[in-house]
């Protein structure tokens, strides 16, 4: 198992949070998304998963969302 912590920024509110949450659970082997939310900077979104996650590939999912949210 793998944990890793990426910044985000653009999440404003806790609904911006469970988005980060539904959408980064669905990519495969993911078991565990938490969000450290700061409205005022850049979150901190800690992922529990079977293999390291590519920060590239974090922005995709987020990207595939529509919502401005960059992985920094």
């Amino acid at each position: 198992m793998s944990t890793q912590v990426f910044s985000v920024d653009g999440l404003h509110c806790r609904g911006c949070a469970q988005t980060i949450k539904d959408v980064v659970i669905q990519l495969p082997g993911v078991e565990s998304v938490t969000v450290d939310l700061d409205t005022k900077g850049t979150s901190r979104v800690t992922v529990s998963a079977d293999h390291e996650l590519a920060a590239a590939e974090l922005q995709r999912a987020l990207d595939r969302d529509g919502d401005n949210f960059a992985v920094v």
